[in-house]
């Protein structure tokens, strides 16, 4: 099961925000999506990615905020405010289509990431996480 494309367990239709939209309505589609990522794509080309952004991203966001001795309140409406595209991680991993999913479990824990972007040439086609590797890994 570990030599098979990642294709054939991704999600083949990942969510995706365009990079204008605020922290605070991101959080709520993770939330209520239960994913620890999202894809984070340009406002006028959702082919486009500009990023990715994660629960640990908005962790770290949340921590900083509430790490300020005074103004927790309103540093944390500050952060519900910030752009995703101004808060994604850029520096993006991603896997092709054809990529084994053998490869995927190897990138995820050498580079402790849990959300990956698929690509068919330059096209973002699906997104592959944790829960997905770790079904077929342990089948």
């Amino acid at each position: 099961m570990l030599e098979i494309p990642i294709e054939n367990i991704m999600s083949d239709h990942p969510i995706k925000i365009k990079e204008n939209i605020r922290i605070g309505s991101v959080a709520h589609l993770l939330l209520r999506h239960q994913i620890s990522g999202i894809l984070v794509v340009k406002k006028d080309n959702e082919n486009k990615l500009v990023g990715i952004l994660t629960t640990t991203d908005l962790l770290r966001l949340v921590n900083q905020a509430l790490s300020q001795k005074k103004q927790k309140i309103n540093a944390l409406k500050k952060i519900s405010g910030l752009k995703a595209g101004d808060v994604a991680s850029k520096r993006v991993i991603s896997l092709q289509k054809d990529d084994k999913v053998m490869k995927a479990i190897a990138i995820m824990h050498r580079k402790n990431v849990h959300t990956i972007p698929i690509f068919d040439g330059q096209k973002v086609i699906g997104v592959i996480g944790k829960h997905d590797v770790l079904n077929v890994a342990l089948l």
